[in-house]
């Protein structure tokens, strides 16, 4: 790495640290990219060039938590459980990170979720990677036969994380919606999905 590689990689940090402060104590919606760039010590220039929105660099910012949330539970997933027990330690692992800063974490999801695909892609990356999780964890329950073969785990998966999405709008819309309820809420529509709800649909 080159002198100027080496001052550009440092600048970045900086930015990133100034913002996952600042961020943390203001939230989104009143931290400018000067605020920022004052706290970092460099120019807003500098930030947009290294960031090219405020949403991207809230991406970028908390893309370290959420990572290492995800492997601390994967870690900690408890052995010898069925799939929904499994499917409920990730989630509710996730909705107690968000439940430290919701404002923050509400911003993150609002600002990023409905967007394309290629404007947001931190979100995109760490989603994509968590439907692959659980379509792992399906297609071990169809290799124990505890999942019927025809099941596209794929789909399945797909199917799971918009049940999480529904519940996690809950979450950051209800501020009396704690952990545990959410949690609740979550297993019951998950429990059910697994179930199927019809009889002898064709």
């Amino acid at each position: 790495m080159n002198r100027r590689e080496a001052s550009k990689n440092e600048t970045r940090k900086l930015i990133l640290t100034a913002a996952r402060r600042l961020f943390a104590q203001k939230g989104l919606d009143d931290c400018t990219i000067r605020d920022i760039a004052r706290e970092a010590g460099v120019s807003a220039a500098s930030v947009v060039v290294h960031f090219r929105s405020k949403t991207a660099l809230l991406e970028v910012a908390l893309k370290r938590d959420i990572e290492k949330t995800l492997a601390k539970l994967l870690d900690s997933l408890p052995a010898g459980q069925g799939l929904l027990e499994r499917l409920l330690h990730l989630a509710k692992g996730f909705f107690q990170l968000y439940d430290q800063n919701r404002h923050l974490y509400r911003a993150l999801i609002r600002q990023t979720i409905f967007e394309p695909v290629g404007d947001t892609p931190g979100i995109t990356n760490q989603s994509e990677r968590y439907i692959q999780l659980m379509a792992g964890m399906i297609e071990a329950g169809k290799g124990r036969g505890l999942i019927r073969p025809e099941v596209d785990s794929l789909v399945a998966a797909g199917a799971i994380f918009s049940l999480y999405l529904g519940v996690l709008i809950m979450f950051f819309r209800q501020p009396e919606m704690t952990v545990d309820l959410a949690t609740e809420v979550l297993a019951a529509m998950t429990d059910q999905y697994l179930k199927g709800i019809t009889a002898n649909y064709h």
